[in-house]
């Protein structure tokens, strides 16, 4: 039966291609959900799909799209050892020439987004220099989101007024010179917002100024040589601060006074050598603090005469830290954060005193030695969460808590056993 037309000359709506006539920012919507390797596939599905790929306004390359499981059978049909021993079987060449192609064709003249993901693990010269030539490239559609991992000797290149529109900017493995910090001002990243930076490789006496950055993360960054780190950014509202002692890293970090911070975390990896940070006089309007490592609070006081008062904490967290002072540090936050609602202790170090009953000692002797301590004052306190994995702690908690707490009537004291698994670093 021969197939009937609608009263305007148009086939029937039911036989009509409807995502093909929808508009092309929809569309482009659409693809961005897909990989690069899949989005420029859609070319083949119609002739209005051929081009809709060059124009899109987002490049997100991933060199895992190149592993044997992405090109030929998917990982549902490979069992585990077959997909660990081609792990690491990156098809550099057909990589080389897709992302070639693209950037040839690809023809939109800003960017929303740039994603770019590269482990390199024994790429040549000649790799890391493509690769350095595609981030160029991607850089001048001056897009507003940049996001580049890589493991290889790639480096990030100058914005200069592509920057204009750059309001995040994720980099992870990337060697930074110091033309980076010179363009962080305002007048270079007038929008930039968001900063992260993680094992990047920075240039002696880093600083990151920036009066436009609310979010900041720096993450196992190392120098060159052993510098300092300077942090300059009244507006930010988030920072994220880990240090970590393996290979060259900052002899000493500096923080200017961060007026609208509203949560902070810092981190020292346990290895992490004595570090003057200088930091609490930083945070003192935080709202919710994370810190972790054992050194951690003895280093941000590090220099510090007298402790400064944190009007606006509600919430303090404290993961694997050195409380073995007596609880000294841990009282002094207590005694000047008169809003502070909610604490947590998780795995942290107990006073000397407190492994005497560790082999079956006087535990009375002990509780009195607790009660000797200085008490805390903090009267707003409502919550104090105790996370211990030893179950030898238990004693060593209570005992805690009817020295250092007899003050504290109106908190609730929750003490919970930390799963075998947990690791905050």
């Amino acid at each position: 039966m021969a197939r009937t037309m609608g009263p305007s000359g148009k086939r029937p709506a039911g036989n009509a291609d409807r995502l093909s006539d929808l508009p092309d920012g929809l569309i482009h919507y659409i693809m961005s959900f897909l990989t690069v390797r899949e989005a420029v596939q859609t070319c083949m599905l119609s002739r209005r799909w051929e081009d809709l790929w060059c124009s899109m306004p987002f490049i997100s390359i991933d060199e895992q799209d190149f592993r044997p499981s992405a090109i030929g059978l998917g990982s549902e049909y490979l069992d585990d050892d077959y997909e660990d021993e081609f792990e690491d079987d990156i098809d550099y060449a057909r990589f080389e020439d897709f992302v070639t192609n693209l950037l040839m064709f690809h023809s939109a003249p800003t960017l929303d987004s740039f994603r770019f993901h590269a482990v390199c693990h024994a790429v040549s010269h000649r790799e890391i220099k493509f690769i350095n030539s595609w981030l160029c490239r991607c850089i001048k559609r001056r897009p507003k989101v940049v996001e580049i991992h890589s493991t290889g000797d790639c480096k990030l290149p100058r914005f200069g007024s592509s920057s204009s529109r750059l309001s995040r900017l994720h980099l992870t493995g990337i060697t930074l010179d110091r033309t980076f910090a010179r363009q962080l001002p305002c007048s270079s990243y007038p929008v930039l917002e968001d900063l992260e930076l993680k094992r990047c490789k920075l240039d002696d006496d880093a600083e990151i100024a920036s009066c436009t950055l609310k979010n900041l993360t720096i993450e196992d960054c190392t120098t060159s040589n052993p510098s300092a780190l300077t942090i300059k950014a009244p507006s930010l509202t988030y920072l994220q601060l880990f240090i970590t002692a393996f290979g060259q890293n900052w002899h000493a970090v500096t923080v200017d006074e961060m007026s609208f911070l509203v949560k902070a975390t810092i981190r020292l990896k346990p290895s992490t050598a004595i570090l003057p940070c200088k930091l609490l006089y930083s945070l003192i309007y935080v709202r919710d603090l994370e810190l972790s490592g054992l050194l951690t609070l003895d280093n941000l006081h590090i220099g510090s005469g007298t402790f400064p008062v944190f009007h606006n904490l509600r919430s303090l967290l404290l993961d694997k830290c050195d409380l073995s002072d007596n609880c000294d540090i841990l009282g002094s936050f207590l005694n000047n954060a008169p809003c502070l609602e909610k604490l947590t202790l998780q795995l942290c170090e107990l006073p000397e005193g407190s492994n005497k009953s560790k082999g079956g000692g006087n535990m009375e002797k002990t509780s009195l030695e607790y009660q000797d301590m200085a008490s805390f004052q903090c009267p707003s306190l409502k919550w104090t969460e105790i996370k211990y994995r030893d179950d030898d702690d238990v004693q060593k908690l209570f005992n805690l808590i009817l020295g250092v707490w007899r003050n504290l009537q109106k908190t609730g004291i929750v003490i919970k056993k930390a799963s075998r698994g947990y690791s905050m670093l």
